[in-house]
């Protein structure tokens, strides 16, 4: 079997009513002289653009005519056949192409990816949905009550309401009100999640983690800057019974070392579409397991990733918990196979009845909403006008 083709598409996710975009959805087709399609996602904001141009300028010359059942031989070729090497727009195209391969890799064999992974470690995978363009439009205190309503016994809540200017200390109690309130509706038994994104100056992160720990947090995530590991390190030290969650940033098992080597991190949130795929996140999580770090896939992106996260799930041990985002009616309207989410879980013995990913796209809506749209930039100012640290 020989690569023939590899086109990478660009999907237009439109807000409710018109008004700007929520996301641009980026999928990677690889097709092949036996017919066999695979389909994988490397969905990146503010760089959907570079990626498609990466994958069809730079990898598809390299991959015309090669087997695309040779997996670790093609991503070690877009790693390494590069004078400039990594980085997130070189990384997520061999993450989109990475998951494409291994579907061919399922459809080829008659078998799920989880089965090539080394088969199941579990009978689901358990999700968390969060408070984010899947709720656009709609206030915490109007969502939160969905979450049970939707199947979901986990959620995650970003860092309140924006403050203009940015003033660190006030977005704090904004943060730490949210998830009084979430705690409050959700109740005890519900997973719950903060995502600080970096939002906060080590001080800051501290006093955030501090008001948080009565509510028995799942994970806090990115509570500081991570351009160097001290900051994080320390507040891990000083929380050890709050869970601190970083990795999304984080390309490829080098990326993630020192982080590791160090126990920086109790969490880590290696990302589908940005880290290097399908096999390169199989090699960071057991690299994570040597340290007993947990994996909780960040994943605010479209069906295909979900569903090559769901396969990766299955088949590690240390595994935690998946973030999903269905942004609706595009998530489930793209889908003419659909990832088998039920009661707040990605099915395991579904996924088992279906070869390669179990995931199919319908490519006429895919490319009907192919207009690419820029995601509105968002920009931060204290009150004398300059960017806060973070």
């Amino acid at each position: 079997m020989k690569i023939t083709d590899v086109r990478c598409h660009v999907m237009r996710i439109p807000r409710a009513g018109g008004g700007g975009v929520l996301r641009n959805w980026v999928f990677v087709e690889v097709n092949t002289d036996e017919g066999i399609t695979g389909i994988g996602e490397a969905t990146t904001e503010y760089h959907e653009l570079a990626v498609k141009a990466q994958v069809e300028s730079e990898l598809k010359p390299r991959l015309i005519g090669q087997d695309p059942t040779d997996v670790e031989r093609i991503w070690q070729g877009g790693y390494r056949d590069y004078w400039w090497r990594g980085g997130v727009v070189q990384m997520s195209a061999v993450s989109g192409v990475d998951q494409a391969l291994w579907d061919i890799a399922g459809k080829a064999a008659g078998v799920p990816v989880f089965k090539l992974l080394g088969g199941k470690l579990r009978e689901r995978v358990r999700c968390y949905i969060r408070y984010g363009p899947e709720f656009d439009g709609v206030t915490l205190a109007e969502a939160l009550p969905r979450v049970a309503e939707m199947g979901f016994d986990a959620f995650k809540c970003g860092w309140g309401e924006r403050t203009k200017p940015y003033n660190m200390d006030e977005q704090l109690d904004r943060a730490v009100a949210a998830h009084e309130l979430s705690r409050e509706v959700l109740g005890p038994g519900s997973a719950l999640m903060i995502d600080a994104a970096a939002m906060f100056d080590p001080v800051r992160a501290h006093r955030l983690i501090e008001r948080l720990r009565p509510l028995k947090m799942h994970f806090v995530e990115e509570p500081t800057n991570q351009d160097t590991v001290e900051p994080t390190l320390r507040l891990k030290r000083d929380f050890p019974d709050v869970p601190i969650a970083a990795g999304e940033r984080m390309i490829t098992r080098w990326g993630f070392r020192d982080w590791f080597e160090r126990q920086a991190i109790d969490v880590c949130q290696a990302d589908m579409c940005h880290a290097g795929g399908i096999s390169e996140m199989m090699k960071i999580a057991h690299f994570a397991e040597v340290y007993g770090i947990t994996i909780a896939p960040h994943n605010p992106y479209g069906p295909v990733a979900l569903a090559a996260c769901g396969h990766f799930a299955t088949a590690i041990q240390n595994f935690n918990i998946l973030e999903h985002c269905p942004i609706q009616p595009w998530f489930d309207d793209v889908q003419t196979q659909a990832v088998p989410v039920v009661s707040g879980h990605i099915d395991v013995a579904e996924l088992d009845k279906r070869s390669g990913l179990g995931v199919e796209l319908d490519m006429e809506l895919v490319r009907a909403h192919g207009d690419h749209v820029p995601m509105a930039p968002t920009r931060y100012e204290t009150k004398d006008g300059s960017t806060p640290l973070l």
